[in-house]
């Protein structure tokens, strides 16, 4: 299994770098193909669907249900915990369509602050994208079954042919004069079909016989004990972030949403690169938590944590230096406050962007509930203060509102792991981030005041700069900060690449 994780990190890492690169390229391009305009309303109509598309925390449910089932060696119940979820989805999908139908005459009156041209667009890409996002729906349970059956290469390959598969044909219908219908439509599709071919992978390869049959009022009912609160720690992160471009869209107009959105989309990129390991250890802390293995499971948080908290920081520190400079480059000086938007994200999210085994602690444990009222209220208040500061500040404004929640999220995380999980978090601190922190600090302070010295007015002499201050932190990590443990899984990794 451990195999298992380590070709589904690789995988994941390169699909998200991959799409990076492409995004990097494509996205400017796109911009200007289809408008500001056009693409603040594609980035609104994304957002908006998301909110209804949330599976009420079944997802994370079945993975947490199907991983601990299969480490007490129950198959039975795994059957039949999916042949129960199964309805209970088709359920949820028929209200999720017909409160869509609903909300579709009443779009103007929502989104005030658009011009009739735009909601005519919006109604639009609405539709389409009402109806594969509840087609999908329907699929949702199968990618957390996949993690708990630690199909990680195959999991992680469907989302490398999402990713990937949606950037080539926007830039196929983008050379061919398409417009932002289309670009909703490919999404969509493209989506939709990856979802039906993951669901046809995991059948064949599980060998499960789904109990289609199976209802037990009990099992339904600890389902949903369980699930509510995962549902409301995805409401929370809702509230943070996706929720923002549509105060924008109600308070503002649509080039903050646009200048959000591109901050946001770069904040998002490097969450899902620290997230690439997400849900890979899942089934190993289980089995962990079965055996009440707190050390082992703190000496699995340091080890990820510190890989993670490397590529984060090479990440942030490098946009410290060089993000105005690309942001100008990459979308032009419009964009401008697009740079701060994901400083003021990505920075409060240094220390919870290392945290994935405690989650995943929380989640096989069943202590979802107390991680999820702490949750809630730091998101609640980031969205109200992002709904009064919208008006006036728009984009940046609601970026600091969201990193202000953000922040009292990160204290409330660190005590509950500390408290109620048994976590030495102390022990955790002084191994990952004391001890890397401070040195990448001094190094990203040359770099900051290098960047403002440096003529640099091309893309070849950013990449270059880039690559030479890469290249600088490659060597302060190998040499200064990179324990025994890191430096042979480098090598090892090395070794069996040639």
């Amino acid at each position: 299994m451990a195999s298992s994780i380590k070709k589904g990190a690789v995988i994941s890492y390169v699909s998200i770098f991959l799409n990076i690169a492409i995004s990097l390229v494509y996205t400017p391009w796109m911009i200007h193909k289809i408008g500001v305009s056009d693409y603040g309303l594609y980035s609104l109509v994304s957002a908006f669907l998301g909110y209804f598309m949330l599976d009420f925390g079944l997802s994370g449910t079945i993975t947490r249900f199907v991983a601990k089932y299969r480490a007490e060696g129950s198959f039975d119940k795994v059957e039949n915990m999916l042949g129960l979820t199964a309805k209970v989805y088709f359920v949820i999908d028929a209200i999720i369509f017909l409160v869509l139908f609903i909300l579709y005459f009443f779009l103007a009156g929502i989104f005030g602050g658009l011009t009739i041209e735009e909601i005519e667009k919006l109604k639009v890409l609405y539709c389409i994208a009402a109806v594969f996002s509840v087609l999908s729906f329907l699929f949702k349970p199968v990618s957390g079954a996949m993690m708990a059956y630690e199909f990680f290469v195959e999991n992680k390959l469907l989302d490398m042919l999402v990713r990937v598969g949606t950037v080539i044909f926007i830039v196929i219908m983008l050379l061919f004069n398409g417009n932002v219908y289309h670009l909703v439509f490919i999404t969509g599709f493209v989506g939709f079909s990856a979802s039906l071919l993951r669901y046809i992978v995991f059948v064949r390869k599980s060998k499960l016989n789904i109990n289609w049959n199976f209802f037990e009022k009990a099992e339904l009912l600890g389902l949903f004990s369980f699930s509510v609160w995962v549902l409301v720690i995805q409401l929370s992160q809702m509230f943070r972030l996706s929720l923002i471009p549509t105060v924008l869209g109600i308070c503002s107009n649509t080039t903050e949403i646009s200048v959000f959105s591109v901050g946001r989309n770069l904040e998002g990129m490097v969450f899902n690169i620290s997230a690439a390991l997400n849900g890979l250890f899942l089934p190993t802390v289980s089995r962990m938590v079965q055996t009440k293995d707190r050390k082992s499971i703190l000496d699995l948080m340091i080890k990820v944590g510190r890989i993670q908290l490397y590529i984060i920081l090479l990440i942030f520190t490098g946009f410290a230096a060089f993000g105005e400079l690309f942001i100008n480059l990459w979308v032009g000086e419009a964009f401008h406050t697009s740079y701060y938007v994901f400083l003021l994200l990505v920075f409060v999210n240094i220390i919870s962007l290392t945290l994935q085994i405690g989650m995943d602690m929380v989640y096989a444990e069943n202590k979802i509930k107390h991680m999820a009222k702490r949750v809630l209220v730091s998101s609640l208040i980031g969205l109200v203060l992002s709904i009064i500061v919208a008006p006036k500040y728009g984009a940046l404004g609601c970026a600091a509102a969201t990193g202000m929640a953000l922040a009292l999220t990160q204290l409330l995380y660190i005590d509950f792991y500390q408290r109620k999980m048994g976590l030495d978090m102390k022990m955790f601190f002084s191994q990952c981030h004391l001890k890397i922190v401070p040195p990448v600090a001094a190094y990203a302070a040359v770099g900051v005041i290098a960047s403002h010295y440096l003529n640099i007015n091309s893309w070849f002499l950013l990449l270059l700069s880039i690559a030479i201050y890469s290249l600088g932190f490659g060597v302060l990590v190998w040499f200064f900060l990179a324990s025994d443990y890191e430096k042979n899984m480098v090598l090892g990794f090395l070794k069996k690449i040639k």
